[in-house]
């Protein structure tokens, strides 16, 4: 069942006809919607320096995503494109509802547990930490035809989402984690158009994020995770890196884990490489 593929002639004008189609929809709802947030004061919170902008246009990236990945089922017809474009849009507006909803309250895996059995509040970061597992799992086994397969790409997309999220604390950090991760892995992955249209598509909500216009959110920071977790798996496309799964699967879960206990934010700020990549195109 062949997913990916290299296109010619007519197809590839069709391609590239559906992805400046799909840009020129982002920028047109980026701008718009950040306007009338601003102007409605609407879904505005603080920023790291305690400014106030808007707090979820990850929700714009999800649809955008979804949309691109939608005009490539209807194109070819191949069904994996639906599991992906439902994957998107499930994803990012189950992160939209906790930016929404949400509170900082409890942070992390034991902060969304604890606040369970101890104070018996179910958080919307817990049923995220729920809903996203069951999203990716259906897709899994619907792919693979496979239990054990598709347990293990649960548990591997999950996590890297959950990843994503993390970096998501600062301007731009997010979307630059994942492309640094993605040039360190980048000689084991196999780069076809899709995956490359994915990142192209990344680049307008990337420079309102990096420029403080507004933030990713979780709607943002959980498709981005979705991607970086669809292009090392290759869990849609007829080859799958095996080994590379196991490495990344274990680097991940090396971090989801380390999380629970450092500062992201600390290490990079301790590190003057980490925290000249960091800064790089920021506002001062």
């Amino acid at each position: 069942m062949q997913f990916l593929f290299l296109r010619d002639g007519g197809c590839k004008k069709i391609y590239i006809f559906q992805l400046l189609l799909s840009m020129l929809i982002e920028i047109l709802l980026l701008c718009i919607s950040t306007k009338y947030l601003k102007k409605k004061n609407k879904l505005l919170k603080q920023n790291y320096k305690g400014k106030k902008i808007p707090c979820c246009i990850g929700i714009v990236l999800g649809t955008v995503l979804a949309f691109f990945t939608f005009l490539e089922y209807v194109n070819v017809k191949k069904t994996n494109y639906l599991v992906v474009f439902l994957s998107f849009l499930s994803i990012s507006i189950v992160g939209f509802i906790d930016d929404i909803f949400g509170d900082d309250k409890s942070k992390g895996f034991r902060g969304h547990f604890k606040r369970l059995l101890k104070d018996s509040e179910v958080s919307t970061g817990l049923i995220k930490m729920t809903l996203i597992p069951i999203v990716l799992l259906i897709g899994s086994v619907y792919i693979t035809q496979d239990i054990f397969r598709s347990l293990l790409y649960t548990v591997f997309g999950a996590l890297c989402i959950n990843l994503f999220n993390l970096f998501d604390l600062r301007p731009g950090r997010c979307i630059k984690a994942l492309f640094i991760f993605l040039a360190l892995l980048g000689i084991f992955i196999s780069w076809v158009p899709f995956y490359i249209s994915l990142l192209i598509l990344l680049i307008p909500v990337f420079i309102g994020d990096i420029k403080e216009i507004y933030m990713l959110g979780d709607a943002g920071s959980n498709v981005i995770g979705y991607i970086f977790f669809l292009i090392v798996s290759d869990i849609y496309s007829v080859n799958t890196n095996s080994v590379l799964v196991w490495v990344t699967l274990f680097i991940v879960t090396a971090l989801n884990f380390a999380s629970e206990y450092i500062s992201f934010s600390q290490v990079i700020e301790k590190n003057k490489m980490l925290k000249y990549i960091d800064e790089l195109g920021r506002k001062n």
